[in-house]
């Protein structure tokens, strides 16, 4: 986590060790790889894993705590708390770098919406 408090973004690896994190609630690097590694596609070094999970950790986004001789990894906060933060920071950073005209795309967008999607809006805005 930076100083300000802000979260930053995961890249394609790091999502995915978050995802299977979030689903555990925690887990070892080799829990990890094995989880991965069954899913096919690339095949994921323990090395790796661990460099990664390491450095989610120093971000503040994963907790490690000394399990007799591994280390147990588990998400710093939820999915869902993570998700909002990145998204009030990367909204914050459109109005900040664009402005109004960041606000008018927003409207435009919102504009177009069906009533059902609004409705689930003004709960999300409303912190329901």
């Amino acid at each position: 986590m930076s100083l300000d408090g802000t979260l930053p973004p995961l890249h394609a690896l790091e999502s995915e060790v978050m995802e299977e994190l979030w689903a555990r609630s925690e887990a070892t690097v080799r829990e990890v790889q094995e989880a991965l590694n069954a899913r096919g596609g690339k095949v994921r070094a323990y090395t790796t894993l661990l460099t990664v999970m390491t450095r989610l950790d120093g971000k503040g986004l994963l907790v490690r705590r000394r399990a007799g001789r591994l280390d147990v990894y588990a998400p710093a906060l939820p999915r869902d708390a993570y998700l909002q933060r990145r998204a009030e920071s990367e909204v914050a950073a459109l109005v900040e770098d664009f402005g109004d005209l960041a606000l008018a795309h927003f409207a435009r967008h919102i504009g177009g919406l069906d009533p059902e999607r609004l409705e689930k809006l003004r709960r999300l805005a409303n912190g329901g």
